[in-house]
């Protein structure tokens, strides 16, 4: 045998020993899965698998703090503007559960029609998406 072909052939065979042996897997004889349970499908649809999951945006951790900052000082007992701000009940006189785009509050946000709030100017888009998310997931009191 050729010195060349004599290395080709030991490398190739130390290849193939390394990967047997570094398998994490060992299957034992008899209990190969099939090729239908290989293939069954999973519980998790390609879109889920394919799309992270919009984390889950806190009225008390997202969204107050924003309304206290920005709203509080006109929208509140205190305040001059009418409309109260102060709680979860009071914010949800705005909103409509699921609907941003059909929300009063987030329309003043965006300027959809109506004057834009906070009056000083727009908040952040960034902001805004947080309001928008809360409300497409449902406006919970979390």
């Amino acid at each position: 045998m050729k010195p060349k072909v004599f290395i080709f052939t030991m490398i190739f065979a130390a290849t193939i020993a390394l990967a047997a042996c570094s398998s994490t897997a060992t299957v034992e004889e008899g209990n190969q899965p099939t090729l239908q349970e290989m293939a069954a499908p999973t519980d998790v649809t390609m879109e889920e698998q394919a799309a992270p999951a919009a984390d889950t945006v806190s009225f008390s951790m997202d969204i107050m703090p924003v309304l206290v900052e920005f709203a509080q000082p006109a929208h509140s007992v205190e305040g001059e503007g009418g409309v109260f701000l102060e709680n979860y009940e009071d914010v949800m006189k705005y909103v409509i559960s699921g609907d941003p785009e059909g929300s009063e509050l987030y329309k003043r946000l965006i300027g959809d029609g109506v004057d834009i709030m906070p009056p000083s100017g727009k908040l952040p888009d960034a902001t805004i998406q947080l309001f928008y998310d809360w409300i497409a997931q449902g406006a919970l009191n979390n």
